[in-house]
């Protein structure tokens, strides 16, 4: 699978996995930079879903970005071997996990600008869709 196809995988599996739970989902556009999707829980509560996908059990690549209430993130590993997974991060606790990762790189000495964290660091977050407003 190309990055492409597996960004799109990642974000349908998601929207799939959304829709089960009575969720109205919406892909974005350009307009909506660090959402991949809008969505709207049963209860009438508005927030964000930043997918972050890969077919390979790899590094999880990111920006940091300003943590709030209303945006999770969700790291979907989508293979063509095995079971889709999905980690869901509240955006607060992706952030803190994103800075502990650069702290850590950082103090070992590395100079690059690729930030994010490891393949294990979100799998305490597998199938956490209670997380999300209800």
């Amino acid at each position: 699978m190309t990055t492409h196809h597996t960004e799109q995988a990642a974000r349908g599996y998601v929207m799939y996995e959304l829709a089960k739970r009575k969720y109205t989902v919406q892909f974005t556009d350009s307009r909506f930079p660090k959402e991949d999707l809008l969505v709207v829980s049963s209860a009438g509560k508005h927030f964000g879903i930043d997918v972050k996908g890969q077919s390979t059990k790899s590094f999880w690549q990111f920006s940091q970005r300003k943590a709030n209430d209303e945006l999770f993130i969700v790291f979907a590993y989508v293979s063509m071997q095995g079971a889709a997974r999905c980690f869901v991060v509240p955006s607060v606790n992706a952030m803190a996990l994103w800075q502990a990762y650069k702290k850590s790189a950082v103090a070992r000495g590395a100079t690059h600008n690729r930030w994010g964290i490891n393949w294990t660091t979100p799998h305490n977050f597998e199938d956490k869709w209670d997380l999300l407003p209800p």
